[in-house]
């Protein structure tokens, strides 16, 4: 089986860049593209269907899911489409685990870097970092790409890396 670009989706975000940049890199690579979407369980008390992921899930002609399905075809790139209820970065560590041929993970960048929000997203990179040998991604937004070794897991000056 040939190597595939994974595009993690969090479907309670925007994440249409990330998506696309995925599709853009499968077709420059020749290779297919697998995008996982995933969508956080519902907290208690609240709905079953999160509310930004509702408007992914409507019956319109013009879904997020057509243009991607379009998008594909027009670059020629094969494409698979998962899922999935989880936590997020599980989700995705789940699916690498079962799918050694992925060399990419493309995702959207969090739009919080500092703060708690930030230091947690950077813990999770770390975590996947640790699982998965190939590339991670991040989209800041469309045409601004970072390369998570790059940016996410630099050891600040004077420390070490365990």
């Amino acid at each position: 089986m040939g190597k595939r670009v994974l595009v993690a989706v969090d479907m309670n975000s925007e994440s249409h860049a990330s998506i696309l940049y995925g599709i853009e890199l499968a077709a420059r690579i020749e290779c297919s593209v697998v995008l996982i979407a995933i969508s956080s369980p519902a907290s208690p008390g609240k709905g079953s269907v999160p509310e930004a992921s509702r408007g992914y899930v409507g019956t319109r002609r013009d879904t997020w899911m057509d243009r991607v399905v379009a998008e594909s075809q027009h670059r020629a790139v094969g494409l698979e489409i998962f899922v999935a209820l989880g936590r997020f970065f599980e989700e995705i560590i789940r699916f690498i685990r079962s799918q050694p041929s992925v060399q990419f993970i493309v995702m959207s960048a969090p739009k919080q870097k500092e703060g708690k929000d930030g230091a947690k997203f950077a813990a999770a990179l770390k975590g996947l970092q640790k699982e998965f040998e190939g590339e991670i991604l991040l989209v800041e937004k469309a045409g601004q790409i970072t390369r998570v070794s790059d940016l996410y897991l630099r050891t600040p000056a004077g420390e070490t890396s365990a």
